[in-house]
């Protein structure tokens, strides 16, 4: 019997098998009343006040657990929440079991339907008001016919272009740097997938993100400028 002090529980969720350690939380593999699951802890910042460090992870984790929720009410598959203790900044889930999205394309022969019903879970998402953050090839898992969306911790409720926007561009940035031979034909299928849910405004996301990801190749053409620039001056 695990008590309800938060210290005592990050302790016994620190005992499982680590997963995943990033900047925002560490992701651990154990069970939960018989079943597989996956235990998300949010970590804290050892500058930060205790009292200030303590809200932002009660903030942080009732929002992402809130998004997951409503994410699966509209329709996406995404993994189902067992328990929420906010005080110790933990989430539990439904394990997923199965490879990466980044890992079947070009290599498993069904993985152009995948990559197009990516494209419909983040339209599914947008539709409800939710942005995820973070949609990458890394963030969808492929496990026995499901396609799962998970790591909501970059989400938000909001309805804003840009923001949609930014969601497909990650995408397509994903695309670019992990499957560069089929980038391109991957990205449309994506886009037929998330304009066949969203329909005329899909159309604007899209859009808007070729406006960012043109953005992004000015920044970066200007900024190799300048280094060029700068070492023809320093010869």
């Amino acid at each position: 019997m695990v008590s309800l002090d938060p210290e005592r529980i990050i302790s016994w969720v620190r005992q499982l098998e680590l997963i995943k350690r990033g900047a925002e939380s560490e992701i651990r593999l154990g069970s939960f009343m018989g079943l597989p699951a996956v235990y998300k802890l949010r970590v804290r910042k050892p500058y930060m006040h205790p009292e200030l460090a303590e809200r932002l992870s009660r903030a942080r984790t009732r929002r992402e657990a809130k998004v997951m929720a409503e994410a699966r009410l509209a329709g996406v598959d995404a993994p189902r929440l067992y328990a929420v203790i906010l005080s110790a900044g933990l989430i539990v889930m439904e394990y997923v079991e199965g490879r990466l999205l980044k890992e079947v394309i070009g290599v498993y022969s069904g993985w152009r339907s995948l990559v197009r019903r990516a494209g419909e879970r983040l339209a599914t998402l947008h539709k409800a008001g939710i942005v995820h953050g973070d949609p990458t090839t890394s963030n969808f898992i492929v496990s026995n016919g499901r396609l799962v969306m998970i790591d909501f911790g970059l989400s938000a409720f909001t309805e804003d272009l840009e923001e949609r926007a930014v969601d497909v561009h990650l995408f397509r940035r994903a695309l670019e740097a992990s499957h560069a031979a089929y980038a391109e034909e991957a990205f449309n299928l994506f886009v037929e997938g998330y304009t066949s849910v969203l329909g005329s405004p899909g159309v604007e996301v899209v859009k808007r993100a070729s406006e960012i990801a043109l953005r992004g190749r000015y920044v970066e053409a200007r900024r190799r400028s300048v280094w060029a620039q700068a070492a023809d001056e320093g010869e």
